[in-house]
């Protein structure tokens, strides 16, 4: 590489790892995750501790430990990472107990890093992550450095109850004004029905959506973090929403309530919004509508680009003596067909793999009755590559999200945008109090 070239680069990963706030350990190998024990015998195997909440991923490690007799896995559940998980993995690594791994969401990642929680892996698991698909592997490389290896992938889809649209003689809409025109003719057809049941309250829902219509809520500036959450890509997003409320086109109703899954379970709501694992969930939510549900891309704005919602990945933890171990573990759980099948095998689960190899055997574990034999992994698969490139979250969004999902709550009347306001003043206060330097 010529000079200049490697100059340009080490400033361009200079300056991301100052936006970071990582430079005090960038330079030294205290976080380093590449040592450890490599592994022991079949008499006296390297026992490592992994945490998560996630579904099927007791049956991973079961599945690990029938396998492998050098490496033993001591799986512990633990609560949702915004319900204490992350709160727990802070504790426990400020007081020497921390497990050597644990499953950690994409837009977790930034924050728990900051926080000096995880180990950077890119010795052990870079070669792994390079091998992803680029959407996945720029949310865990920060700083020019791997932090975990990405599980799944998860563009956003439109779930759709198949038998209603086709009973009413209604279009599956491609477009936001398709949808519109969609939502008029589903309450024209059953006035107390909805095209769906908005969750108005969910932050992950409006973060995909923002994504889609072009919207980046963080980026970085040289050594400055950037929050654009209240941007014009968001407001469209919030004014199209925000009108369907006001006009009582679709139902208002909270994030996975009681409410919702009642009007569903009632056919009152023709289409979910959800990514690729939200297949599974439908699946169990709804099981006695079996074969009426169908999979379709994300209805959008032209362009042919979707977000996505949630997705994971797994990490090596901060201070973890035995990172070698650690690694080959997380490298069999994000790369084997054996690991898809256990995380799989629960039947609630409708995980996408990042790593495209992995989707056959996906595909094959998971039961798609409920979809009448649709390959829904297919046509989620076909959506990855239309994912909108270039978002990134930053080291405040957990806490952001909090007084977003407060904000969003709060909102009956449909004006939606306001609670982006709130959050944009919540991301660039909380960025000063970390110490983190904020774009003008």
């Amino acid at each position: 590489m010529p000079r200049t070239s490697r100059s340009f680069r080490t400033a361009a990963v200079t300056a991301s790892l100052l936006a970071l706030g990582l430079t005090a350990t960038a330079c030294g190998d205290g976080d380093t995750a590449g040592r450890g024990a490599t592994g022991g015998t079949a008499a006296q195997p390297v026992e490592i501790t992994y945490w998560s909440w996630m579904p099927g991923t007791k049956q991973t490690a079961e599945a690990f430990n029938a396998s492998h007799d050098t490496i033993k896995v001591t799986f512990a559940e633990v609560p949702a990472g915004l319900a204490g998980g992350y709160d727990k993995l802070a504790a426990s690594v400020k007081a020497g107990n921390a497990p050597d791994v644990m499953n950690i969401e994409y837009q977790a990642v930034p924050d728990l890093v900051t926080q000096g929680l995880l180990a950077d892996s890119s010795a052990l698991l870079g070669p792994t992550v390079k091998k992803q698909p680029q959407q996945v592997q720029d949310l865990v490389t920060l700083g020019g450095k791997q932090w975990a290896a990405p599980f799944d992938v998860a563009p956003q889809m439109l779930y759709y109850r198949k038998d209603l649209f086709e009973q009413h003689k209604i279009a599956v809409p491609r477009t936001w004004p398709e949808f519109k025109t969609a939502a008029e003719e589903v309450r024209k057809a059953d006035p107390e029905a909805r095209i769906t049941s908005f969750w108005g309250d969910e932050a992950a829902t409006w973060a995909g959506l923002a994504q889609q219509a072009g919207a980046r809520w963080y980026g970085t500036e040289g050594d400055a973090w950037k929050v654009n959450i209240n941007d014009s890509a968001t407001r469209k997003v919030a004014q199209f929403w925000g009108d369907l409320v006001k006009n009582d086109l679709v139902f208002n109703h909270k994030a996975w309530s009681p409410e919702s899954t009642k009007a569903a379970s009632e056919d009152k709501v023709y289409t979910r919004l959800g990514a690729s694992w939200s297949a599974g969930s439908l699946k169990t939510e709804q099981a006695k509508q079996a074969g009426k549900w169908a999979s379709v891309a994300l209805p959008g704005w032209g362009d042919g680009k979707v977000g996505m919602v949630g997705g994971s990945s797994f990490a090596v933890v901060k201070g973890s003596k035995k990172a070698e171990a650690a690694a080959e573990f997380i490298t069999w759980a994000t790369t084997s067909e054996e690991a898809v099948k256990a995380r799989l095998s629960p039947g609630t689960s409708s995980a996408l793999p990042a790593d495209p190899a992995l989707r056959a055997s996906a595909k094959a574990s998971f039961d798609t009755a409920f979809y009448g034999g649709q390959d829904i992994y297919a046509a989620a698969s076909e959506q990855v590559p239309n994912i909108a490139s270039g978002w990134v979250w930053s080291p405040v969004h957990n806490a952001t999200s909090v007084d977003l999902v407060a904000a969003l709550a709060k909102t009956q009347d449909g004006n939606f945008a306001a609670a982006f306001d709130t959050a944009q003043a919540t991301a660039e206060k909380l960025i000063a109090d970390r110490g983190l330097k904020l774009a003008k």
